[in-house]
């Protein structure tokens, strides 16, 4: 009985002991690190961002360093000064001398000494130049005879980021906006108002439109000719119109040129702009002009008519007089950022072409649509160390130390009974001394 109870005291003595042990020894490191989040960034700007931080929770120190990285990808590459923080709170820093209308990664990083922690991954796209917003404006009808009433006037607006759009809009360009309107569009985009226009007498008129988007503005004027009642209409354009269809095709993928197509990362695409002339006459001085979104990146390879031609279809280049009956087909080569680039999710690049002189403006657009999947595991906001922690210091030691303890009582090593018999032969050996010492007294 007194073996049985000796065992199990043992036992129990043992498990205390091992549990004690291996918390000590698991205790993990990063329970006593800092805790960081990023925040959204703001007041971005062509060449400059700000971005911000939290520090929430300092760990087992009274200080924490903290700063951010950033880059195009998320290997960052760049990171601010650190600054140290003596309690929790806010933190930012303005990030400087950035490209314009480029994607941008941060996230915010801690370190109080115990290990570096870090916020997940944000991004911002700084604003576009002026050169990458446009617009175009044409009249529709641009001539008639007195008088010239319900005519249209349509925007085109061509960009490298979506937005609000306000647009101004002024009949015959007096300084008096007819009609002011704002609306949500894509990089690019059109916005007509009907009906806005009325000429009742004969005379060359000037319509004006002016649009503003992420703080950038652009203005275009469109020309209107109202003749003389019941006698041939003068026209500015010397009645020749013209159209212009844009395609594009992934050279990647062998696919042919469509209005849309799909691409992966890296994907080399071509697109090909078709314009016609037709009328009575000669287009005169036509420009032609192409915006690129800000997910392809410009090859050039420029050929007009299947001629290389060394301009820069993004600035806009002059092809001259186009006779009536005439088609010109120029084409260009762009290819697909790299993964890091986009955004989760599906991305259009919607891409637009302007054709225009002085006496009309047209457009067209081909898109290039980009998947990119979430990768399983992505890092969250949600820290996760106290569950960690649970599993080393408390469950991950109640595990070793009972494998010790079936060890300790397996009978195969025996272990136990061998320290029973050892606690018995050393009860033995007491007795017997304490015997001997009473025996001795009495004699």
């Amino acid at each position: 009985m007194k073996t049985n109870t000796f065992s199990k005291k043992l036992s129990c003595a043992i498990l205390c002991f091992c549990v004690c042990v291996f918390s000590f020894i698991s205790l993990p490191a990063n329970a006593e690190t800092a805790s960081v989040i990023t925040h959204p960034s703001a007041d971005i700007t062509l060449n400059s961002a700000v971005v911000s931080g939290e520090l929430s929770n300092l760990g087992a120190k009274d200080s924490a360093n903290v700063w951010f990285e950033y880059g195009l990808t998320t290997t960052y590459g760049s990171k601010t000064n650190s600054q140290t923080m003596n309690r929790i709170g806010t933190f930012q820093a303005t990030l400087s001398n950035l490209q314009s209308c480029t994607l941008y990664h941060y996230r915010a990083a801690a370190d109080n000494g115990n290990g570096v922690v870090y916020g997940i991954d944000r991004t911002f796209t700084t604003l576009c130049s002026s050169n990458d917003f446009s617009i175009s404006l044409e009249a529709i009808p641009y001539s008639g005879p007195a008088p010239l009433n319900n005519v249209d006037l349509k925007v085109t607006v061509a960009g490298k980021e979506a937005g609000d759009v306000r647009y101004w809009l002024d009949c015959e360009n007096n300084g008096s906006w007819e009609k002011q309107v704002s609306v949500y569009q894509g990089p690019s985009g059109s916005y007509t108002a009907d009906n806005l226009c009325n000429y009742p007498t004969a005379g060359v008129y000037t319509a004006k439109a002016r649009a503003e988007r992420l703080g950038l503005s652009a203005e275009a004027t469109a020309v209107i000719t109202v003749g003389q009642a019941n006698q041939p209409t003068p026209s500015p354009s010397g009645q020749y119109t013209l159209s212009v269809q844009k395609t594009v095709q992934n050279i990647t993928k062998g696919t042919g040129f469509e209005d849309a197509v799909t691409a992966d990362f890296g994907d080399e695409i071509i697109y090909k702009i078709v314009i016609v002339s037709s009328g009575q006459v000669s287009a005169p001085a036509v420009y032609v002009k192409d915006v690129l979104p800000s997910g392809l990146i410009y090859l050039g390879n420029v050929t007009v008519d299947g001629v290389s031609n060394n301009q820069n279809i993004l600035e806009g280049f002059l092809l001259g007089d186009i006779p009536s009956g005439v088609t010109k087909t120029i084409t260009y080569r762009a290819k697909v950022r790299e993964k890091e680039f986009f955004n989760f999710g599906t991305n259009n690049l919607i891409n637009s072409v302007l054709v225009y002189n002085t006496g009309l403006a047209i457009s067209d657009t081909a898109k290039v649509v980009v998947a990119k999947s979430a990768v399983a595991g992505a890092a969250t906001e949600v820290n996760t160390g106290f569950m960690n922690s649970l599993f080393q210091s408390l469950l991950l030691p109640l595990g070793l130390a009972g494998l010790l303890l079936f060890i300790f009582k397996s009978p195969l090593i025996g272990f136990d009974r061998w320290l029973v018999l050892r606690k018995n032969e050393i009860d033995d050996f007491r007795a017997k001394s304490r015997f001997q010492s009473l025996i001795k007294k009495r004699k």
